[in-house]
């Protein structure tokens, strides 16, 4: 199974990152966009796993003395890797609490035997990948805050040529 574990977005969030996305879709010339309901912010990419109860467990334990936390949409951005754009929205809120549960979450997946994590990252909401659009394109993006109140680990498939991203496990806080 190909695993992530992400903060889900509220759907009248979801919504406005799919009409920002929409707008982004008008001003490029190319791109693998992401489905509409896709959205999330990654908090650990796992790979291929099939350690469920260990990922699950670690999930808890990161968890247990979180608090929900807010979190605003910002503007949206890009990195390159391997030549090709990766555009997104960033993300601000209180991000102590983010990076908290990462760390937390990160040590408690080395505990379990997985390997160390891509380091620190960087919230944000990928809308597109491979895209092509103008580097000073600006596009209006509202400031929906919204509350954090869980993680989801998800497996991701690919089925016909579409993304799916299925929940496995849901921890609340």
């Amino acid at each position: 199974m190909r695993l992530f574990i992400a903060i889900p977005l509220p759907k009248d969030v979801q919504r406005t990152v799919f009409s920002v996305q929409e707008e982004l879709r008008k001003n490029a010339t190319a791109g693998r966009f992401v489905p509409e309901g896709n959205h999330h912010i990654t908090v650990r990419f796992i790979g291929e796993s099939d350690a469920l109860a260990d990922i699950a467990d670690a999930m808890h334990e990161s968890v247990k003395d979180a608090k929900p936390f807010l979190l605003r949409l910002g503007d949206i951005g890009h990195f390159t890797h391997g030549g090709a754009r990766t555009s997104y929205l960033t993300v601000s809120g209180a991000l102590d609490e983010f990076y908290r549960i990462h760390q937390t979450l990160e040590s408690a997946l080395l505990d379990r035997g997985f390997v160390r994590g891509r380091g620190k990252p960087e919230p944000h909401i990928t809308l597109a990948r491979a895209v092509e659009h103008p580097d000073d394109l600006k596009l209006y993006v509202p400031s929906d805050a919204f509350w954090a109140r869980s993680i989801v680990l998800y497996e991701s498939q690919n089925v016909r040529g579409r993304m799916v991203y299925t929940p496995v496990h849901t921890e609340t806080f």
